[in-house]
This record gives structure tokens, sequence and C-alpha cells, in this order.
């Protein structure tokens, strides 16, 4: 089984477009709340996956989206 991780994006509008970038590049992804004690300030918003962090970030990354921290 894969490990889930969280990928935290600056703002809850690029959680729900890396959720769609992801999903058209065939990876499940859902948008969820950060937990508080682990925010760093700003956006309380990320996006849960089980894929790969490497692919993960790649694809977010060739589309315009950073990802500022993978928990």
């Amino acid at each position: 089984m894969r490990q889930e991780r969280i990928l935290m994006v600056q703002s809850v509008t690029y959680a729900y477009r890396a959720r769609d970038v992801l999903f058209r590049a065939g990876i499940r992804a859902t948008v969820t709340r950060i937990p508080h004690d682990l925010r760093e300030g700003g956006c309380g918003y990320g996006v849960r996956t089980d894929a790969a962090e490497a692919d993960v970030v790649r694809i977010l990354s060739q589309n315009g989206i950073r990802a500022k921290r993978v928990i």
C-alpha cells in the first residue's frame, strides 16, 4: 500500500487547480484542509494523494503550481 501525502500549495484556488491537473494526468487527488498545527501561515488547504511524490511535484511544476511543502 502506498503512503498518502499532502502537498501544501499557496491558496485554495491552487489546491483545486492542482487536483484537476493531477486528475488529467491520471492521478487521484483530493483537496483537503491542512491540520492547524502543520500550517505555516497562509493557506490552510492542500492536495492529498498516494501517488509518488516526485511524479506529483514534477507534474504540478510543469503546470505552474509549486508545492510549498509535502507532509
